[in-house]
């Protein structure tokens, strides 16, 4: 107590620091704690917390994007009373506890780690009990670099392997279409969407996800995509299934439908150019990973599958666990990975300006959507869903589960991920039981982005900032 009054004596007299202000709560230990060991020097909150000086530099510099500077921030002060907290009160010995507020960030692996838990059981809450083919769409290395320049470009990945499964799933449509538009006499969508303003269409389920790295870090766009092997087919009002695929037709038709895309958003020479150069050099189309589904396939397979596709869009491009060793005097980081091809372990060692370069430039643009449903499992396509659920239920002979049936389980099986259940389940220890053994009650928040402050990116700096000043300072009291 002595100890953290002195820092607050000399954050008021040497900083000048305005005490009374909400802008600068420093009563609580948690501000203290968060940053001297609390996070191990191999996380990503450390190590950002660590460089700030060169992350704002490059943030000033205009070689950042907001987006990526305030996730940054955010995650630098997830767990510490700077983002808000809430107070609960004991009813008999009033005791008092403050639980702060978490960051939401996508580098912060512990609060993604709970979002990507959250939406891959909501996904498994609504997928049908029937097999499921996981695909994965790549591009060239040649065109990566289009969409790292402008990222608007990453939805078209999503359109056009949408637009694949599309063709397959219609096939004689499809080639019918072909017929026409060589004769010209096909009429053109003004929508990039693939037979979306067509009837009696066979009409898929598919679940996209977008990862833009691999496992070295390096920006590889591509989609994972998670298609149900039972289609409805509304013409005949029946099941069809799509457990054959083409995989000459598969990669074919994705190479077309994405450059097809690209070359009517960029459209110029040198794109033409390269176009030419691709179609020549990749005669069997892109590279697709489509590989077929177990016979005996459970629900268990088909939810371990969702949980891989979803593990990274919303948490951070790697695991923590890949961190070996950060020092924080010669600036340099020892990480790894498995190598596809082999799974044999690679170790990197370099400087943490590199290091950081590589995780930050995979941050998605702001309201971005790296989840996206299509076909019955839209979000919009309630009737088609329960006409499917329906269809399926009389194959398997199971009783019918509707879609609102299905997103009220999703909604208790999420409740469960809720902070309080979690730490009752797995650290046996309630968060809100006071030491003479009553349950707390709810008594006040603490808010600092009430007013529309939430991106206050000034006042997120001086907090980091002097949340450095006091590591420094109970740091060198320690070597004294």
């Amino acid at each position: 107590i002595i100890a953290f009054l002195y820092c607050i004596i000399i954050l008021g007299g040497v900083l000048m620091i305005d005490l009374s202000t909400p802008d600068t709560l420093l009563y609580d230990s948690a501000v203290l704690s968060s940053y001297i060991r609390k996070n191990t020097k191999e996380s990503f909150g450390y190590i950002f917390f660590d460089n700030i000086d060169y992350i704002t530099k490059l943030y000033n510099d205009n070689r950042m994007r907001d987006v990526t500077y305030k996730n940054i921030l955010d995650t630098i002060l997830c767990g510490s009373v700077y983002l808000g907290f809430d107070t609960y009160e004991c009813p008999d010995c009033g005791f008092e506890t403050t639980i702060p507020h978490t960051c939401k960030s996508r580098f912060c692996s512990k609060c993604a780690a709970k979002s990507a838990k959250q939406r891959s059981i909501s996904i498994s809450a609504m997928t049908f009990s029937c097999k499921h083919r996981h695909i994965v769409f790549t591009v060239a290395q040649e065109l990566r670099d289009y969409f790292i320049r402008d990222r608007s470009l990453l939805d078209l990945l999503f359109i056009a392997s949408r637009n694949t499964i599309s063709a397959l799933a219609n096939d004689a449509k499809f080639r019918k279409n072909k017929r026409l538009k060589k004769h010209r006499k096909l009429r053109k969508s003004s929508s990039p969407y693939l037979y979306k303003d067509t009837k009696d269409n066979v009409v898929f389920g598919a679940i996209s996800t977008l990862h833009t790295f691999g496992r070295p870090l390096e920006f590889n766009p591509h989609i994972h995509m998670l298609v149900c092997q039972d289609a409805l087919n509304l013409r005949k009002d029946c099941i069809k299934s799509l457990a054959y695929m083409d995989f000459n037709k598969l990669r074919k038709t994705w190479m077309f439908q994405i450059l097809d895309l690209l070359d009517r958003k960029i459209n110029t020479r040198q794109f033409h150019a390269l176009k030419d150069y691709l179609y020549k050099n990749y005669p069997d189309g892109f590279y697709v990973y489509a590989k077929e589904p177990k016979k005996d396939q459970s629900e268990d397979d088909v939810d371990d599958t969702v949980a891989y596709i979803t593990r990274y869009t919303n948490r951070p491009v790697m695991a923590e666990s890949r961190i070996v060793e950060y020092n924080d005097t010669t600036k340099m980081i020892h990480w790894f990975y498995n190598r596809h091809e082999d799974d044999k372990r690679i170790d990197v060692t370099e400087r943490v300006e590199r290091f950081i370069q590589k995780v930050i430039r995979h941050c998605p643009d702001e309201n971005f959507k790296m989840t996206r449903y299509y076909g019955f499992y839209s979000n919009r396509s309630t009737r088609h869903y329960n006409r499917m659920a329906e269809l399926l239920a009389h194959k398997q002979k199971k009783e019918t589960q509707y879609k609102k049936e299905r997103q009220a389980i999703a909604k208790i099986q999420i409740q469960k991920t809720h902070f309080r259940y979690f730490m009752i389940q797995s650290f046996q220890r309630d968060p809100i039981k006071c030491r003479c053994g009553m349950i707390m009650n709810y008594a006040e928040t603490y808010n600092p982005f009430e007013g529309g402050r939430k991106n206050d990116i000034p006042y997120k700096e001086r907090c980091i900032y002097t949340s450095k000043y006091l590591r420094s300072q109970t740091i060198n009291a320690k070597r004294s």
